[in-house]
């Protein structure tokens, strides 16, 4: 009796031993399948080229950037689309490109349908909450603001032009004395320059001295013909109405004439050395006044509207950078520089100690007219891309679109909005590239998805064919084969021979839009985009290989 209650207790000892084992293998498998599965589903992605998606890891065929797994959310699984409404079909890499049929983009992709739930025909993308939160993606009003056009522009110091003076005679004669001594000497106004000796002034002084002298003799209306002709010959000679009276009363000749500053200044050049003879009309001296000068600046054509006259403009010179010098618009120069299509513009500046030299090189600041209240966004909001230029509307809930708008003046990291906004909407200003980069990304899973049972399909069927022609064909013909050329052979490195890839000799190659780098002699697909191949003339090849960094000859 005994005996059999040991064994009795051993029998059960024993079959709860092999209960918890078979439980935790059985549990264990099915923690593997999960995980397996769950590893299945990962995909993998390049951060600089989000249309790269691999089912494994890997790295990036374009950059060679290890590929990154793509976050299992909700937007990335693949789904059951069959009860989805397909609403359109857009390009892959280009979301404005839209088509009603699927088909192929204007790249060669495949192109990928956008259903019902994820968005409209306007290209709306949405982005769950806590994506969203991760990207830091920061959004603002449009409001109404104050702006103030602001030009950057720079220009170069001149002299006032209505402020030169160049001394010369109007008679032939000799330097007796100079009372310039060099290039740069401040004088004042009234200050003697110059004596001039000239026979020509000598004789006409002596024949108004004869005239007075024999004032007796003549008649009275002859007198006073003959002595006015002779005064008005010597103030032709720039002799003053008191030099002529004091000849008279004195009756005595000056033998040199002494010429005088007409205004404060400083001596630009001294042309002419003591005891010189001199022509009728020759420069002696060329003076200036430098208390005032002129700053010419260029402003392109399309900024005219935005400044007037007596708009305020700082300057600042290389010499000492920190000092800014206030001036305002003075004038406004009519024309258009046809090679630069800029306009001149002068800004008066007061050059207090001679600090500022004529010829100096000056960055300039214009603050234009300010506008009243008008629609404005920050900069950073603004994306650019050649002549279009958008913004990403927040729709709500996660829901953006991407708008084009017209920009008008800029002004202190703002734009104004012409058109494509209104007051109150909520615009992206901060982090649109990241939802730029998840709308791709997403476009990317789902081409890949929905082109991997293809994929998978065509490599069965070629398997299939290749290896029913092998059974067929010679070994001697299977050897041809494998010297032929693949795709992979349009894919080139280092120095690139673009003329030796022209076979055919026309003069022109088939390349890649995106991987320039991948050259043919015939059209096709790049091997690691899928993009058609684009033909160009050998130089424009070479200058896309040029412009993108590769080395070529």
């Amino acid at each position: 009796m005994k005996n059999k209650i040991v064994t009795y207790l051993l029998l059960v000892f024993l079959g709860a031993i092999i209960g918890v084992g078979g439980f935790y293998i059985i549990n264990n498998n099915n923690t593997n399948i999960n995980n397996h599965s769950e590893e299945e589903g990962t995909l993998y992605t390049c951060g600089m080229h989000p249309n790269i998606i691999e089912s494994e890891p890997g790295t990036c065929p374009i950059c060679g950037m290890n590929l990154t797994p793509i976050k299992n959310s909700n937007n990335n699984k693949p789904v059951d689309d069959k009860d989805r409404k397909i609403i359109y079909w857009r390009a892959p890499m280009n979301p404005n490109e839209v088509y009603d049929s699927p088909g192929k983009s204007q790249m060669g992709m495949d192109l990928v349908p956008v259903y019902e739930d994820e968005g409209s025909a306007s290209g709306v993308v949405t982005v769950d909450g806590s994506t969203l939160q991760s990207m830091n993606v920061k959004m603002e009003f449009v409001k109404n603001k104050s702006l103030s056009p602001i030009i950057y522009t720079n220009g170069n110091l001149q002299i006032d032009e209505r402020k030169e003076f160049a001394l010369s005679t109007k008679f032939d004669g000799w330097i007796q004395k100079l009372y310039i001594n060099f290039t740069g000497q401040k004088v004042t106004k009234g200050q003697k320059l110059v004596d001039i000796y000239s026979p020509k002034l000598v004789a006409a002084q002596q024949e108004l001295i004869t005239a007075v002298n024999y004032e007796s003799a003549l008649s009275g209306v002859s007198k006073g013909e003959m002595i006015s002709n002779i005064k008005r010959k010597l103030e032709l000679f720039d002799i003053s109405n008191e030099d002529i009276d004091k000849i008279i009363s004195t009756k005595k000749i000056n033998k040199y004439m002494t010429l005088y500053a007409p205004f404060n200044g400083t001596v630009l050049s001294k042309n002419v050395i003591e005891g010189e003879m001199i022509k009728a009309g020759a420069e002696i001296i060329k003076m200036a006044d430098l208390s005032t000068l002129w700053l010419k600046a260029d402003v392109y054509e399309s900024d005219i509207n935005k400044i007037g006259i007596g708009d305020k403009a700082e300057v600042t010179f290389s010499y000492n950078p920190n000092k800014i010098y206030s001036g305002n618009i003075s004038f406004i120069y009519p024309t258009v520089n046809q090679t630069t299509r800029a306009v001149t513009v002068r800004i008066d500046l007061k050059n207090i100690n001679d600090e500022l030299k004529p010829a100096m090189f000056g960055n300039v600041i214009i603050y234009g007219n300010k506008l009243s209240e008008t629609l404005a966004i920050p900069e950073t909001a603004v994306i650019r891309s050649g002549k279009k230029n958008t913004v990403i509307l927040s729709l709500g809930e996660g829901k953006f679109k991407p708008v084009e708008v017209k920009l008008g003046l800029y002004s202190d990291g703002f734009y104004q909005i012409l058109t494509g906004l209104k007051q109150n909407d909520v615009i992206v200003s901060s982090g649109q590239f990241m939802i730029d980069s998840e709308s791709s990304l997403r476009a990317a899973v789902k081409l890949f998805s929905s082109d991997k049972p293809k994929i998978e399909e065509k490599e069965m069927n070629n398997g299939k064919m290749e290896n029913s022609e092998m059974d067929k064909k010679p070994i001697k013909d299977v050897k041809k084969e494998d010297t032929h050329d693949n795709e992979a052979s349009i894919v080139h490195s280092g120095i690139i021979d673009v003329e030796s890839i022209d076979k055919n000799k026309d003069g022109k190659v088939f390349q890649d839009p995106m991987d320039w780098n991948v050259i043919s002699d015939k059209d096709g697909k790049c091997p690691l985009c899928g993009m058609f191949l684009k033909e160009v003339s050998i130089d424009d090849a070479k200058m896309n290989l040029k412009m993108n960094g590769f080395e070529y000859k």
